[in-house]
């Protein structure tokens, strides 16, 4: 009878997995497969839309430097013919889009190409109508590969408090001020900008015009049928914390005028909300999460948002006081225009 000498079989083992790990190398790669990835925000506040088309690429190397090189991830342009077709509520049939290349040529810094980038637009001019359903469509010639979506355009709607009458904004005292208005219908979540804008006039050299934003917190409405009263309220005080600490002092003479003010909402439809959520930063220590996309065969986003801007021709003779002469925005160096 043979005996098992367990020394000679734990060599064994480890003199045969060194021979298996020397003779053959893994493949973390599986065969290359084209994904399409479309992300488009159509908005009839607009008069030109575009759709940011690529592919998902794959490399053996620095996924960094890959993506910095615009031929791994940009289709040829004569491989892409893209469109919209827009239907009526009943289904029916209306026209056609067709999109074609549109060179941005200031993009920001980042992991991917800049500053030049490939998008698609539709030509300029190019009006929606917001009862519309817009389908689109992306096709890729070598492939046969046909990539599609759909959305609805997000509408108007009425800003009720402060009326239309009132021209100029009160930021005076510390009591609540109230913006007002009705749900837009295909809107979901909104996010009101007020900005303020004013003018730098030096001792020398051009006068300059400069704007500030303040920015509100979002919110949302419970459907996206349109009609739900929803509002923001904020502290006038507050106004001037935000130009004290987004606006300089005053140097050298320099003079600063008061100028006009926008309420901008900036509204975005149900898709684009979810998306958003799916996309924000996770407070949780699980950082995986579910990907988000509506877009039939690829991957990517096509939905609406929608921008609708109040104008207002200044602020109240009394908040101007305050302006000029209170604790927090007196080294400024605004004055009354001559």
């Amino acid at each position: 009878m043979k005996l098992f000498n367990p020394k000679i079989f734990y060599l064994f083992l480890i003199i045969t997995g060194f021979s298996i790990g020397c003779a053959n190398e893994v493949d973390i790669n599986d065969d290359y497969k084209e994904i399409s990835i479309a992300y488009g925000l159509l908005n009839s506040s607009e008069d030109q839309h575009f759709v940011k088309f690529t592919k998902a690429f794959q490399t053996d190397g620095n996924v960094y430097i890959a993506a910095g090189d615009a031929a791994n991830s940009q289709y040829e342009p004569d491989d892409i013919e893209m469109w919209f077709e827009e239907f009526n509520k009943n289904g029916n049939y209306i026209k056609t889009i067709n999109l074609d290349t549109f060179m941005v040529t200031n993009k920001d810094t980042g992991n991917f190409y800049y500053p030049n980038q490939l998008v698609y637009a539709t030509p300029k001019g190019t009006i929606l109508n917001p009862g519309s359903e817009y389908r689109f469509f992306a096709k890729v010639l070598s492939s046969g590969n046909i990539i599609e979506s759909q959305t609805n355009l997000v509408q108007d709607f009425s800003i009720n408090i402060p009326p239309t009458i009132l021209k100029y904004l009160d930021f005076t005292g510390n009591y609540q001020s109230t913006v007002e208005w009705r749900s837009a219908e295909n809107g979901k979540l909104y996010q009101l900008v007020i900005r303020y804008f004013y003018t730098d006039v030096p001792l020398s050299g051009p006068t300059t015009s400069h704007y500030v934003d303040w920015t509100f917190s979002q919110t949302r409405s419970t459907t996206t049928q349109g009609g739900e009263k929803l509002k923001y309220q904020y502290t006038g005080a507050t106004f001037y914390d935000i130009l004290a600490g987004s606006i300089p002092p005053a140097e050298n003479g320099l003079i600063r005028y008061s100028d006009s003010l926008y309420y901008i909402f900036n509204v975005a439809d149900e898709n684009f909300t979810v998306y958003m959520d799916v996309n924000a930063p996770s407070n949780s220590i699980v950082q995986e999460r579910p990907a988000f996309s509506n877009i039939s065969n690829g991957l990517g986003l096509f939905s609406s948002r929608y921008n609708k801007i109040r104008f207002f021709e200044g602020i109240s003779a009394r908040s101007m006081d305050s302006l000029i002469t209170g604790s927090k925005t007196y080294q400024l160096g605004f004055k009354y225009r001559p």
